[in-house]
């Protein structure tokens, strides 16, 4: 692929400055997408681009090819992502754009940093900050030695680099901006609840030795139809489930699933991402999550925060229940259900605390992230 350099001026008009955008996965490239349009016609907008962002920047590589989380996930992406970061160095030793702003991917973006500061790139960016707070805290003194900026997105994250001289912005949230337009109309005549077993072919198929007897303890306790959300590759692994459960796949909708959630009793919900919308969509829900007794053993060793659940992290209480490894039972599950039921002031109080500790210092989220991104690149 080659990018085309444009001329210097236009009409004697100086011609915007170049960034360019490093992300990784798919939910920086959908946040992007809402940030970006408040840039257009300030600067010359380059990046890694994907679904949501191919229409709103010049591409020099594709989101998809070093999207992958775990070993097994990236061996087979291992030469796509080389030959990605190959061509990144190639465009930023050529064009020499004005700025690069780096979109969390930490193991992708923290050596790029370093290379665009040993390639002369004048303004360093980082906007969606690697979870220090959790672990691998030594990668704040990369973040504060090659980065101008720092975004975050996470409102007690400052306190992490307050020993160190790096400009720090809370910014507010994107999910809190995501997530606010679901609709109201119920998806289902009858009450449900959720389940999400995860998106891990690995994960899933772990978690559903509990589940597949569980949730028929929870229809006959609740009175309430199962839903589970899941993925069309792990069809085969959910064959038990489906004369009991309706099984939705949220592949090419993602929004359907945030749908279901919203409207739903409550939730069982894997560890992750999912587990901090369903907060903030404001359902009543249950985190679980287990693994091998060897990773939970350096795991536990390894990381720092006391809570799993990004929402107990913010709120600095276990609000919600968290059943990970051994707590993670059938019987662990339907007691734990009964706490979501009662008291429904108890969550709607928590969740609101939650979605207001997210929001931006002014404005929409993503209004507000243009106007710190076109400060800090200057």
């Amino acid at each position: 692929m080659q990018i085309v350099s444009l001329p210097l001026r236009v009409a004697g008009r100086k011609m915007p400055k170049k960034v360019f955008f490093s992300l990784g996965d798919r939910s920086a490239d959908r946040i992007l997408s809402k940030i970006l349009p408040h840039l257009e016609g300030d600067f010359e907008l380059y990046g890694m681009g994907g679904r949501y962002t191919e229409n709103l920047l010049q591409k020099v590589g594709n989101v998809e090819d070093i999207t992958a989380t775990g070993l097994f996930e990236v061996l087979p992406k291992l030469g796509r992502i080389v030959a990605t970061k190959r061509r990144v160095l190639d465009f930023l030793k050529r064009e020499k754009p004005h700025a690069l702003v780096a979109v969390d991917a930490p193991g992708f973006n923290l050596p790029l940093i370093k290379r665009a500061r040993e390639l002369g790139i004048r303004r360093v960016v980082y906007y969606i900050l690697p979870q220090i707070w959790a672990w691998k805290e030594g990668r704040k003194y990369t973040l504060a030695r090659y980065s101008d900026s720092l975004i975050s997105i996470l409102p007690f994250e400052e306190r992490y680099f307050s020993d160190l001289k790096v400009d720090f912005v809370y910014a507010g949230h994107p999910s809190v901006e995501l997530l606010k337009d679901i609709p109201n109309e119920k998806p289902l005549r009858e009450d449900y609840f959720v389940v999400f077993p995860g998106s891990r072919t690995s994960e899933v198929r772990r978690h559903l030795k509990v589940l597949e007897k569980a949730i028929p303890l929870a229809v006959k306790e609740f009175s309430l139809r199962p839903v589970v959300l899941a993925f069309r590759s792990h069809r085969r692994f959910l064959r038990k489930l489906h004369s009991l459960c309706r099984v939705v796949y949220i592949d090419a909708n993602p929004e359907r699933g945030h749908l279901f959630i919203k409207h739903a009793r409550f939730g069982w919900i894997k560890s992750g991402t999912t587990a901090f919308e369903t907060a903030l969509l404001g359902t009543p829900h249950l985190l679980f999550y287990r693994v091998s007794r060897p990773t939970y053993w350096i795991a536990k060793r390894l990381v720092k925060t006391p809570h799993l659940h990004l929402a107990n992290v913010i709120l600095g209480e276990g609000v919600i229940p968290e059943l990970v490894q051994d707590r993670f039972t059938p019987e662990g599950l339907i007691k734990a259900t009964y706490r979501l039921l009662e008291e429904p002031e108890y969550w709607r109080e928590h969740f609101s605390v939650l979605r207001e500790k997210l929001r931006p210092p002014k404005g929409s989220v993503f209004e507000y992230t243009a106007e710190v991104l076109k400060e800090k690149i200057g």
